[in-house]
């Protein structure tokens, strides 16, 4: 039997440690280790990316076209798949596709006294690159859960990355890669195919935007060559929050916990308890359940670094709980919650009700489930469908409508560029007024 240690805080106690949180850092060993891997990369291409792959995951490349594989290798992968297994990746599939195409992103454009038009447009991101994470587990969700929106977006290039495998590992990720309409698929990981992504080699084109998390290697990379490509987040370990005013019977909560604890022993699981327990029900099934598990040992040790048991008096210190968290993962478990309090809750994804679930939205709710994480929710979203496409703001004036409005216009720019000491920019609008 386990025996679970979890640090369990009261509402001020937990308030005053989540306040104190310190920023997430690059680990010095770890910035010079990705510095040196994109400089080669950068300098010798499809060499330094064979040769990095070979060090360091054992490889045996020799060459690039060892480590590159297309459409009809993804086929022929497919076509391996046992039925089960293609029915439900297809299912999956088709949840993402109906859930994005309900998000309407359209032109704005309006006209007034002095523009025929002015307003936004957008277009799609070009070309796309994907990170998928191995090494622990496989997620061919994850590549459904990027490339699919991008496809919907509009993308025209999309190409994956990820780290060795083995043999069944690699195929279940090219055949997913069929159902994706991936373009190419490299089996190359860590730094190096960030690397790969972001500045292109012989044969690898450079992408315009990467996307999808991965281990500390991969986030710092990200966090380097972020500014030369876009990227989607500075992905963290996985987190959820639970809040519940349950008094027993916490068997599917205490699931939740393992779900996300699993991860990896750097995962973040927090349980808020509104009110008092019954019993000690939560804990009997997180030792009971943990027991069971093929992966207990990383359940166990990252539920007691990183796991907290709060106990509040109310929903609304639940609720400044967890708006100082910023969860990756919400759930809430309350009786009669009502949805007016959403809008004041920062989370990544909210999951509402004890027969939801966070792991529901890891697979087939439909939404996809690279979300922001590190409190990152306060200031970021999930990936969907605007993340794979940009703005451009648009002005066009064919023919002078009203003359005085436009002077106007023109005389409210000069004051302001004047008053700014941009004279150059004041004049350039002077020889303009009629």
């Amino acid at each position: 039997m386990v025996n679970i240690k979890i640090k369990k805080l009261t509402f001020s106690k937990a308030k005053q440690l989540l306040t104190k949180k310190s920023k997430t850092k690059s680990h010095p060993e770890v910035y010079k280790v990705v510095e040196k891997i994109i400089s080669s990369v950068k300098k010798n291409g499809n060499k330094a990316l064979i040769k990095i792959s070979n060090d360091i995951d054992e490889t045996e490349f020799k060459n690039i076209s060892s480590a590159t594989f297309s459409k009809s290798d993804f086929k022929k992968n497919y076509d391996k798949l046992d039925s089960k297994t293609k029915k439900n990746l297809n299912f999956l599939k088709k949840r993402i596709i109906n859930f994005h195409n309900q998000i309407k992103i359209n032109d704005h454009k309006i006209t007034d006294d002095v523009f025929s038009f002015l307003g936004q447009i957008y277009r799609p991101i070009e070309k796309i690159g994907i990170y998928a994470p191995g090494g622990r587990a496989v997620y061919p969700s994850s590549i459904l859960m990027t490339s699919l929106i991008a496809q919907l977006a509009g993308s025209k290039e999309i190409n994956l990355f990820f780290p060795s495998s083995l043999i069944k590992a690699q195929e279940l990720m090219l055949a997913t890669a069929h159902i994706a309409g991936i373009g190419n698929a490299y089996n190359i990981g860590g730094a190096q195919a960030i690397a790969a992504m972001a500045y292109g080699t012989e044969t690898i084109s450079k992408s315009d935007k990467i996307f999808g998390p991965g281990n500390k290697y991969v986030a710092e990379a990200k966090r380097q060559v972020f500014g030369d490509v876009g990227i989607d987040s500075f992905a963290g370990p996985s987190e959820v929050l639970i809040i519940s005013d349950k008094k027993d019977n916490f068997n599917k909560l205490a699931a939740d916990l393992i779900a996300q604890a699993e991860h990896g022993d750097d995962s973040k699981c927090i349980f808020i308890q509104i009110g008092k327990m019954i019993s000690d029900d939560l804990f009997s099934s997180l030792n009971e359940q943990i027991a069971l598990e093929p992966r207990k040992q990383t359940i166990k040790k990252s539920l007691e670094r990183n796991g907290l048991f709060i106990n509040v008096d109310t929903l609304s210190e639940a609720m400044q709980i967890s708006n100082i968290v910023g969860p990756e993962h919400l759930q809430i478990v309350v009786e009669n919650f009502k949805k007016s309090f959403l809008k004041n809750l920062s989370a990544g994804a909210i999951f509402i009700g004890e027969n939801n679930t966070a792991v529901l939205g890891d697979y087939a709710a439909g939404p996809s489930h690279v979300i922001p994480t590190n409190s990152s929710a306060k200031f970021s979203s999930p990936v969907s469908l605007e993340d794979f496409m940009v703005r451009s703001s648009v002005t066009n004036i064919n023919k002078i409508k009203n003359k005085k409005e436009y002077n106007r216009l023109l005389d409210n720019s000069i004051f302001i560029a004047e008053l700014e000491g941009l004279f150059g920019h004041a004049n350039a609008l002077k020889l303009r007024r009629k």
